[in-house]
């Protein structure tokens, strides 16, 4: 993919001052594929990307990806951001690269079309995704050492891994066995330091890669439309609903999950599951900040009141997508690979579209960096 060419024109009434060139900018921290486990797609720490520097981003290093073989390409992921690192996931391994040049540190071929990457403490979780066998359906996760590569443990499942989440010590994982008589659905909990298995549940799936308030939600998927808020660390049970639910993220204080009910959004409080609000037919990717949910729904950005559900604004885009909060922005890939910078507050532009030739899958802002992931490159752009 060619690339990608950020415009100088910036709108900046009413947007606050920039942050002056020679800013430090602040660790990176995007540790899962939706900023951290409660899935919020929002980096509060970000600062020197923003409305006053955006216009200046340049292209500092591109790395090319492996396509893989075909019929067995891997799922697009979105960068992992830790501190000075970077790491990835494409056809040929996973890899840990150097952020402010690109340069490549390490790489371990073994991880495959790994389904996940994670960061948690100085490891970097890969959750194996192979292709190549319609009637395979085991599973494992992997320990890379974040420093070096080196495997530092492994474990595997019966089950496929087709949603996974990392917090408080523990990754948790679960998937699907159209060959398993006993339970077709299962997860499975393991112990960050040495992957030691903690707990299983068959016949659950989890509800969404999201953890708040050290509680995962689980489905039932056999004996009824069940969904329970259960101990990340040992699989207890608090609270349920008789719904079989969805989790999209929750609020960046973990007070909240944001709930898919059939076509509707729901907030319910992360202790008790108390209803708070409600939002009829609204589906589609989102991202939380405080303030604010963003929704990216059929044709049109919309954005809600976190405490009360209420629409604060909207505005029309072409097939929206992938919502991201940071630096006071609201970036939202549209249409096949555009990317529009908005303000988090009404929506308005900030700076003027960027141009791709191909598409775009992700985008990190994180450690004064803007990654753009695509199809055929991860390209870093700083002011």
């Amino acid at each position: 993919m060619s690339g990608i060419r950020l415009a100088a024109l910036v709108m900046t009434i009413g947007l606050g001052g920039a942050v002056p060139a020679q800013a430090k900018p602040p660790p990176a921290s995007w540790a899962q594929d939706g900023f951290g486990p409660g899935n919020t797609s929002y980096n509060p720490t970000e600062s020197v990307i923003n409305a006053g520097s955006i216009g200046r981003l340049k292209l500092r290093w591109t790395v090319a990806s492996a396509p893989g073989a075909p019929g067995c390409r891997p799922d697009p992921l979105a960068p992992l951001a830790v501190d000075d690192r970077v790491f990835r996931r494409d056809a040929s391994g996973v890899a840990g690269y150097d952020a402010a040049s690109g340069k490549q540190l390490w790489r371990n071929a073994s991880a495959g079309t790994a389904a996940a990457l994670i960061a948690a403490g100085n490891l970097i979780l890969v959750f194996d995704g192979g292709c190549y066998s319609a009637s395979s359906y085991g599973s494992s996760v992997t320990a890379l050492d974040a420093g070096t590569g080196a495997r530092r443990w492994t474990r595997s499942g019966g089950w496929t891994i087709d949603t996974a989440v990392a917090d408080a010590g523990t990754v948790v994982t679960s998937g699907y066995c159209g060959t398993c008589e006993d339970a077709q659905h299962g997860v499975n909990a393991y112990r960050l330091t040495d992957g030691a298995l903690l707990w299983s549940r068959p016949g659950q799936v989890l509800a969404g890669p999201v953890s708040a308030g050290g509680l995962v939600l689980l489905r039932e998927t056999t004996g009824g439309a069940e969904t329970w808020a259960s101990r990340i660390s040992t699989g207890k049970p608090l609270w349920g609903t008789s719904r079989s639910s969805s989790v999209s993220a929750a609020s960046p204080d973990g007070t909240r999950f944001y709930i898919r009910d059939d076509d509707s959004l729901c907030a319910r409080l992360v202790g008790n599951g108390k209803p708070l609000w409600k939002i009829p037919k609204e589906t589609g990717d989102l991202a939380a900040d405080d303030r604010y949910v963003y929704v990216a729904s059929a044709g049109r950005m919309n954005t809600y009141d976190a405490k009360n559900g209420r629409l604060v604004w909207t505005r029309a885009l072409a097939s929206p997508r992938e919502p991201v909060r940071a630096g006071g922005l609201l970036y939202v890939l549209y249409g096949k690979g555009s990317l529009a910078v908005l303000t988090p507050a009404d929506g308005r532009p900030v700076a003027a579209k960027a141009t791709y030739s191909g598409l775009s899958e992700h985008v990190v802002p994180a450690g004064g960096r803007l990654l753009i992931s695509g199809e055929s490159s991860l390209r870093a752009y700083a002011p």
